[in-house]
């Protein structure tokens, strides 16, 4: 075999493995960014969920506490003052506290698209073993 042939052949070889790195880097990252998508949809509709299922026990949470405290008041007429300002001062402790621990969950990170993340760190690391291996 002419070695010009040999070269040409080796350069053919070059341009189709080089050629099949790309389309398989591709393939990852068509794969990796729909995994990235359905995350991202399957936390919005959780949090969504979250979000109204919340709000509702919230609001039926506090129709129920104004009504107990005024059926307090009704039974306890002669120390209204006193029940509606025990009332208060617990509402406004509840109140602290939940800001308080609302501001403890906002300054923990978030753990969206962490499988993705961990799955774009192995890919690299193969292709890594892969480069290294040629």
């Amino acid at each position: 075999m002419p070695a010009g042939s040999r070269g040409e052949a080796s350069r053919e070889r070059l341009f189709v493995s080089l050629k099949n790195l790309i389309l398989t880097l591709l393939a990852i990252g068509k794969t990796r960014a729909e995994l990235l998508v359905n995350e991202v949809e399957e936390e919005k509709y959780r949090l969504m969920s979250l979000w109204a299922t919340a709000v509702g026990a919230a609001f039926l949470f506090a129709v129920g506490l104004v009504l107990l405290v005024a059926f307090i008041a009704l039974v306890f007429w002669e120390q209204r003052v006193l029940v509606f300002g025990l009332a208060a001062g617990f509402f406004l402790m509840t109140a602290v506290f939940l800001v308080l621990a609302l501001r403890r969950q906002i300054s923990q990170p978030s753990r969206l698209l962490r499988a993705s993340l961990a799955e774009l760190e192995t890919d690299m690391a193969q292709l890594q073993r892969a480069m290294d291996k040629q």
